[in-house]
């Protein structure tokens, strides 16, 4: 019986094992991971909950994937948000949507998301190898090696994730134990908050403060890299929230290469500068914010901005110098991974080494948060699952 080995029991390795078992019965399929049980990062997505997809089309997944996206379009069609509700939906666990076209499953625990996974594999009898820390991968000799073991495959598929959240077993070994092999383009935290230095972050007056829907622009050198609205969150040491992680999701080596960073702040996207100055002509500052609902502490923040900008120039570009972003240990993804020259999109097979497939986060593919890049996980370990090599 022929053998298929899998590296990486998250979403996309789990998926990776489903599919191929269930396309390829006659092969053996087996799971291996560092960890005790499957989806250890998943289980931590979405605060506990497992924000697993995004009732969108497959458009708008390639849209929200800044990191090569256009890459996708034939796993998507493997496996796209339509076909994840159906998936779960079937396996007694139907998906619900909340805001922003998120989809969480109906009883809000990621644990519960793990466990249909698991379910499923061991209805496949698809074997586990858990606890196996891997110190060689000979692609020459199709060979695993680990402390206790040697294992033979006649195909790999890495799904071994990127460098975020290490403690969950995606600690990036995989890939650098791949780079004489395989180019493995640089690893950088995305999605991830942003730090800023600046008197107003300093002075914490702001600090906790969230803000839904407002209008955030990247700019690295001058240059607007990134234009989205979305809710902001204010911390001690910077900015975090959904807005300011997608903006980190372009920034990749900016810093590495003493690249200046900013991000421009419209806390109105939705009212033009005209409306606002004929406002403030018989309104405070006070009464504009009271008036779209923004929270009154904005004042203590332009109390310390005052001498530099208007009160327009407050809430419709506010500049914030960005000057770095948190590491890998809270980036939900990873920037980076086996370069997407490497690989056959139509398969996910390595083009040097056509025994060996890749999915999810190890491919250098990242997306933004709200449910894409599980998605893309599953997409990608179902389409290696399917096509690996006979």
């Amino acid at each position: 019986m022929k053998k298929l080995l899998i590296i990486g029991a998250g979403p996309a390795g789990c998926m990776a094992a489903i599919s191929a078992k269930t396309n390829h019965p006659h092969w053996e399929v087996v799971l291996i991971d560092k960890n005790t049980r499957i989806c250890e990062k998943l289980r931590l997505s979405g605060g506990g909950r497992c924000n697993i997809s995004a009732n969108v089309s497959i458009e708008t997944v390639i849209e929200q994937t800044p990191r090569n996206g256009r890459f996708l379009y034939a796993t998507l069609q493997t496996m796209n948000p339509i076909h994840i509700q159906q998936f779960f939906a079937q396996r007694d666990l139907p998906l619900v949507e909340e805001d922003h076209k998120r989809l969480f499953p109906i009883t809000h625990k990621a644990d519960d998301v793990a466990n249909v996974l698991l379910k499923e594999l061991q209805l496949l009898n698809i074997k586990f190898l858990f606890n196996m820390h891997i110190q060689q991968i000979d692609l020459q000799n199709r060979l695993v090696k680990t402390a206790d073991d040697i294992l033979r495959f006649n195909h790999l598929i890495i799904a071994s994730g990127g460098a975020s959240y290490s403690n969950t077993g995606s600690d990036g070994l995989i890939l650098q134990e791949l780079k004489s092999n395989i180019e493995i383009t640089p690893l950088y935290p995305a999605e991830t908050p942003l730090v800023c230095q600046e008197a107003l972050i300093q002075s914490k007056c702001l600090q906790g403060l969230s803000l839904q829907d407002v209008g955030l622009s990247l700019f690295i050198d001058g240059k607007r890299k990134k234009k989205v609205v979305h809710d902001l969150l204010f911390t001690h040491f910077g900015l975090s929230g959904p807005g300011p992680l997608q903006c980190s999701s372009v920034i990749g080596p900016a810093f590495e290469e003493n690249k200046k960073v900013h991000v421009v702040i419209d806390c109105l996207p939705s009212v033009s500068i005209a409306t606002l100055e004929t406002m403030l002509h018989t309104m405070s500052l006070g009464e504009v914010l009271k008036h779209f609902k923004l929270p009154k502490r904005l004042i203590e923040g332009y109390e310390l901005l005052s001498k530099d900008l208007s009160i327009v120039q407050f809430l419709k570009s506010w500049p914030i110098i960005v000057h770095d972003v948190r590491g890998f240990n809270q980036a939900f993804v990873t920037w980076g991974g086996v370069s997407v020259k490497e690989i056959d999109p139509k398969t996910l097979i390595i083009k040097k080494y056509p025994f060996v497939s890749v999915c999810g986060e190890a491919i250098d593919i990242h997306s933004h948060t709200g449910g894409f890049n599980i998605t893309i996980a599953m997409s990608t370990g179902c389409h290696a699952g399917k096509f690996f090599t006979q």
